[in-house]
C-alpha cells in the first residue's frame, strides 16, 4: 500500500512539474505576443517618423502621408480591436492575466494617444512642406518601407493572435490537468489518513503482541521453574523412596527406645502367657487326675498380666523416640529434604567409624 501511494505521489509531482513547465510556455508565448505588439507599435512609430520626414520634405506628399496616417490609424484600430477581443476572451481567465491584457489595452492607448499628438504636430509643420520637394524619392522609399512594415505588423498580430489561442488551449489543458491533480490530491489525503489509522492500530498491536510475549517469556521461564522443581520433587521422591524411608526405619528398628520397649512387651507378654498356660494346665490335670483337684499356684498368682501387658504396649506406643523427633524437625523446614539427606546421608557419604545417630538418649517410659 505505500509503495502504492509514493508511486501515486510521484506522478501527481510529475504532473505539478508538467504543469509548471506549460505555465512558462505561455508565459514565454505570451511575452513573444507583447514583443511583437511592440515591434509592431515601433513600425508604427517609424512610419510617423518617416512621414514626419516626408512631410518636412515635399508639401505634395500631404496625401500620401494623410494616407500613411489613415492606415496608422487603421491598424491601430485593428490592434485595439484585436485587444478588445482578447480580452473579451480572457475576460473569465486568472487575474494576472486581465492585468497583463489592461496594461495593453492602456499601452495601446498612449499609442493612439501619440498618434493624435503627431496629427497634430503634422498640422503644425504643414507651413514647413516646402523643403520636401528635394527628398521625395526618399519619401516615396520611406512610404514602400511603411507599407512593408504595416504588412509586417498584420502578420506579427496574426502570430500573436494564433500564439495567444495556442496559449488560451494550453491554459485549458493545464488548468484541467490541475483539477485532476487537485482530485487527486484530495485522494491521496484520505489514503493518508486511513495509512495513518492503520499505523496507529498497527503500533497499538504491536505493543500488545509485545506484552503477549513478554507474557509468553515469563510463561515459558515459569514452565522451565516448574519442570525443574518437578524434576527435583521427583528425584527426591526416588531418594526418598529408595533410601531415606528404608533407613527413617532402619533408624526406628535400631533406636534403643524401640529394644527397651519391645523387650518390655516381650516379657509382660512372656509373663501373661506363662500365667495363661499355667492356669490352663492345671485345670487340664485337675480332670484328669483321680483324687481331687490341684490347688498349687503359679508364681503370678494375684498378679493382673494382662494389665501390665497392655500398659506395656501403650508404653512403647507412647515411648518419644530421639530420631522421630529428628524427622519431625527436619520435616518441619521448607528444605526437609536437605536436612533428611544430612541426617541420613548416602552409603558412600557416611562415616566408616561413626554411630548410626540413634544413640542420642531415650525418654520413653517403662
Amino acid at each position: 500500500m505505500l509503495i502504492g501511494s509514493s508511486i501515486v505521489a510521484n506522478a501527481i509531482l510529475e504532473d505539478y512539474k508538467v504543469l509548471g513547465r506549460r505555465e512558462e510556455e505561455a508565459t514565454r508565448k505570451r511575452a513573444e505576443a507583447e514583443k511583437l505588439v511592440e515591434a509592431a507599435r515601433a513600425g508604427a512609430e517609424q512610419l510617423e517618423k518617416d512621414r514626419a520626414a516626408f512631410e518636412k520634405q515635399k508639401q505634395t506628399a500631404e496625401w500620401a502621408a494623410a494616407a500613411q496616417l489613415k492606415q496608422v490609424r487603421t491598424l491601430a484600430k485593428l490592434l485595439c480591436d484585436e485587444r478588445k477581443s482578447w480580452n473579451e476572451k480572457l475576460s473569465n481567465e486568472r487575474k494576472k492575466w486581465n492585468e497583463s491584457w489592461a496594461k495593453q489595452n492602456d499601452t495601446l492607448f498612449r499609442a493612439r494617444q501619440e498618434l493624435t499628438n503627431a496629427k497634430a504636430a503634422n498640422v503644425a509643420l504643414g507651413k514647413e512642406k516646402a523643403a520636401a520637394e528635394a527628398i521625395a524619392v526618399k519619401a516615396q522609399q520611406a512610404k514602400a518601407e511603411a507599407l512593408k512594415a504595416l504588412e509586417e505588423a498584420k502578420e506579427a498580430g496574426a502570430r500573436a493572435v494564433k500564439a495567444l489561442e495556442e496559449a488560451e488551449e494550453k491554459e485549458s489543458r493545464s488548468s484541467k490537468a490541475l483539477e485532476e491533480a487537485n482530485a487527486e490530491r484530495i485522494r491521496l489525503d484520505k489514503v493518508v489518513a486511513s495509512l495513518q489509522a492503520r499505523e496507529v492500530a498497527v503500533t497499538d498491536l504491536t505493543a500488545r503482541v509485545s506484552v503477549a510475549e513478554e507474557r509468553a517469556d515469563d510463561a515459558v521461564e515459569a514452565k522451565d521453574a516448574l519442570v525443574s522443581s518437578f524434576d527435583q520433587l521427583k528425584a527426591d521422591r526416588e531418594w526418598l523412596r529408595t533410601h531415606d524411608i528404608p533407613r527413617i526405619v532402619e533408624a526406628i528398628m535400631d533406636a534403643p527406645e524401640t529394644a527397651v520397649g519391645l523387650d518390655l512387651v516381650k516379657q509382660r507378654a512372656r509373663d501373661a502367657g506363662f500365667k495363661a498356660g499355667y492356669n490352663r494346665c492345671i485345670s487340664h490335670m485337675n480332670v484328669m487326675s483321680i483324687g481331687g483337684e490341684i490347688e498349687e499356684r503359679s508364681g503370678f498368682r494375684d498378679v493382673d498380666t494382662e494389665s501390665l501387658l497392655k500398659a506395656a504396649e501403650v508404653s512403647f506406643y507412647d515411648t518419644s523416640l530421639a530420631c522421630v523427633e529428628e524427622l519431625d524437625n527436619c520435616l518441619e523446614a521448607a528444605d526437609y529434604v536437605d536436612r533428611l539427606r544430612m541426617l541420613y546421608p548416602d552409603a558412600e557419604e557416611e562415616d566408616p567409624a561413626g554411630g548410626a545417630g540413634g544413640d542420642a538418649g531415650t525418654s520413653g517410659t517403662k
